[in-house]
């Protein structure tokens, strides 16, 4: 019986011995991953596309005004210039507001990117939004709403920001409308 419990012993000692670099892996591997989490404050940071965004932003606008029998948007490049670069000067003053963080005017600032046309019309948003619930928000604010359902306008520009807001990490948000 000896050797029997001598043999389980040793087997025991060698498998103690086998553990013991597998559990400094597995420690290892979970500091990492706790690591990893504490400076990556979200999936939904880490995988951000602005022009997904944008994409999606507007095809939710272009099926709300289609429900209300209006037509689609389409993505004016002036807009669109005008709209980033807005987003942009938010996210970096840390600012919400339809003037630019040197006073200059959203509509000075569409006509300033070559936008032409007689109607425009700005929203904006700042959180840690998805296309749906920045719509959701707009459709409930009327004069969020009278631009999304203004019949004169024809063409959009979305611009979307990664920045700070409030002490959080927030997508900053401007669309502009135009029409001929």
């Amino acid at each position: 019986m000896q050797p029997l419990e001598s043999s389980s012993i040793a087997t025991e000692a060698r498998h103690r011995r086998r553990e013991r670099p597998l559990k400094a892996k597995l420690t290892t591997v979970l500091l990492l991953a706790v690591v990893l989490l504490a400076i990556t404050p979200s999936a939904a940071l880490a995988s951000f596309s602005p022009s997904t965004y944008r994409a999606n932003l507007q095809a939710a606008i272009n099926h709300y005004r289609v429900n209300h029998g209006l037509c689609k948007l389409k993505v004016n490049l002036n807009l669109q210039r005008a709209a980033s670069a807005h987003s942009g000067n938010m996210a970096k003053h840390h600012m919400l507001s339809h003037s630019s963080y040197s006073g200059i005017s959203w509509s000075q600032r569409i006509r300033w990117y070559g936008y032409r046309g007689s109607w425009i019309g700005e929203n904006l948003a700042v959180g840690q939004w998805t296309a749906k619930t920045t719509l959701r928000a707009w459709i409930n604010s009327a004069p969020h709403r009278a631009n999304l359902l203004g019949s004169h306008y024809r063409a959009i520009g979305i611009g979307v920001a990664r920045g700070v807001w409030a002490g959080r990490w927030a997508y900053y948000i401007t669309a502009d409308f135009g029409g001929p």
